[in-house]
């Protein structure tokens, strides 16, 4: 992008705010962005998005040309510096990675052998398990059988995006869960 003249614009509405073990994705790779998305674990749980830059993209911006509706909520605002404050006070981050990486441990350890398995991959409590059969009846499987709440990515990634605050009883239910789903014989 600096070779070029272009600005490097990042999506961190999903991965921003902890969810890979560090305030945002794009710090995993060295990467200085120009424009930064930001949503969902900005507000904790309450709607909230925001677009941060860089001066540079500042200086090609006037009054009136960048505008929103509803921009600058109070309510939103308050919940997004609630959720902050409650990340760096709680250590919400480094939890997140630490349990990140246990949950990805353990998932290597109950199912990364198995056949059906090719990869188990991802940062922080965002994981992919990347299967050679189609995801659907085990995420039904996970709901029905064990109330375990995943979604697919694609048609055959189970993708897991557990809570922040996560256990590690919570981790070794899922665990097992996932375990029982995948199946020794698959």
């Amino acid at each position: 992008c600096r070779e070029r003249g272009a600005l490097l614009v990042i999506d961190e509405i999903q991965t921003g705010f902890g969810r890979t073990g560090k305030w945002f994705g794009f710090q995993h790779f060295g990467l200085e962005p120009d424009i930064i998305a930001l949503a969902k674990g900005l507000g904790g749980g309450f709607p909230m998005g925001a677009i941060v830059y860089t001066d540079r993209v500042q200086d090609a911006l006037y009054v009136g040309a960048h505008g929103s509706t509803f921009g600058g909520n109070p309510l939103a605002c308050a919940a997004g510096l609630a959720a902050i404050t409650t990340y760096q006070e709680e250590g919400l981050i480094e939890h997140a990675a630490r349990q990140g990486e246990q949950l990805r441990n353990k998932l290597e350890a109950a199912i990364g052998d198995r056949p059906v398995v090719r990869e188990i991959r991802g940062k922080g409590l965002m994981l992919g398990i990347d299967l050679r059969v189609k995801v659907g009846p085990l995420l039904k499987a996970l709901m029905e059988e064990h109330r375990v709440l995943a979604l697919p990515a694609g048609s055959t990634v189970l993708r897991l995006l557990p809570p922040l605050i996560i256990e590690d009883e919570e981790i070794d239910l899922a665990v097992e869960a996932i375990r029982a789903v995948v199946g020794e014989g698959n």
